[in-house]
């Protein structure tokens, strides 16, 4: 008797131990088929931008380098210099000046001889109204700062004068009231640098933001110029996976947090580039930030590819 009821405690503990030993490999199971779930869904996301990037990237940059090239061209009896800026063109959707990485191209017209920005942009859009052909282009049209030229075909092409006052560039001030020294590729230059440090994804990345930020109320929206800095800013020190679906959930998050402080300006053309949402934690900008938190949760709790392009649309 004694020794047949150690026999059945033994094969009781030896139950246990199976039924532990069954769960255990279950866990594993169901971990590694979460783990499966997650790839295959971060894949499909991937997909998802891949292909909004290509829709996002509708500028043809060939036509946009010929019409540049037409424009010099019809320019250089003028005496003008043109500088391109065909990096920052690209990456912005804007109809609308907010920075210099928004623009196409610099037109150095000599001294402004004590003129105001408004005076010269509309005697530079007058002279290329009357320089470029009519059965090409649509408009030409001033804001406070560029010129934009609108042609039929849908391209558009921001230019923006500039005179050079010792190793400084001088351009219209964002109001438009008045001019300022700055230096214009600085901020290329910081943007290209962390661009290929994070494997080239930060400028798709920023585009993605766009396309996301563009879609908010007017009064929650970034400039196109504000979202690059705040890029820079993001990945300067970035060490987390460089799929798209990471770096810009990364972009987005930052940039929730960044924008309750003031963003300097490292071209020169302000002192902050934000300086209209007030100071730091401002009602403005805790809006702002809460629409972010806001993106970045929609993308984060998206169960299928499908929506996580809702959150897109």
């Amino acid at each position: 008797m004694g020794g047949s009821g150690g026999g059945s405690s033994w094969s009781g503990q030896d139950r246990g131990r199976q039924r532990t030993a069954a769960k255990s490999l279950q866990e594993l199971k169901d971990k590694a088929q979460q783990e499966l779930k997650e790839r295959q869904l971060r894949a499909e996301c991937n997909d998802v931008l891949d292909q909004l990037l290509k829709e996002y990237n509708d500028r043809d940059t060939e036509a946009v380098a010929e019409k540049m090239t037409q424009i010099e061209e019809a320019l250089s009896d003028s005496g003008y210099e043109m500088d391109r800026l065909l990096f920052g063109g690209s990456v912005a959707k804007h109809t609308y000046v907010d920075g210099l990485s928004d623009i196409d191209s610099l037109v150095y017209l000599g001294d402004n001889q004590g003129k105001s920005p408004a005076q010269v942009l509309n005697q530079f859009a007058s002279l290329l109204r009357t320089t470029l052909p009519p059965t090409q282009v649509e408009s030409v049209t001033t804001g406070r700062m560029a010129v934009t030229v609108n042609y039929h075909d849908g391209t558009s092409v921001q230019l923006l004068p500039a005179t050079e006052h010792g190793e400084r560039t001088v351009l219209p001030s964002p109001d438009g009231k008045g001019w300022r020294a700055v230096r214009p590729h600085k901020f290329t230059e910081k943007l290209t640098e962390v661009n290929q440090k994070n494997s080239h994804q930060v400028v798709p990345a920023i585009k993605l933001a766009k396309g996301l930020i563009n879609a908010l109320p007017e009064t929650e929206r970034l400039s196109g110029y504000h979202v690059e800095a705040l890029a820079v800013d993001a990945f300067k020190s970035y060490g987390q996976a460089r799929d798209r679906v990471t770096v810009l959930k990364h972009l987005i998050t930052h940039a929730s947090q960044a924008v309750l402080k003031p963003t300097s300006d490292i071209t020169g053309q302000t002192v902050h580039i934000d300086e209209h949402l007030g100071p730091a934690s401002s009602k403005d900008r805790q809006r702002i930030s809460t629409s972010l938190r806001h993106i970045a949760d929609k993308l984060t709790n998206a169960a299928t590819a499908q929506q996580y392009q809702a959150v897109f649309e």
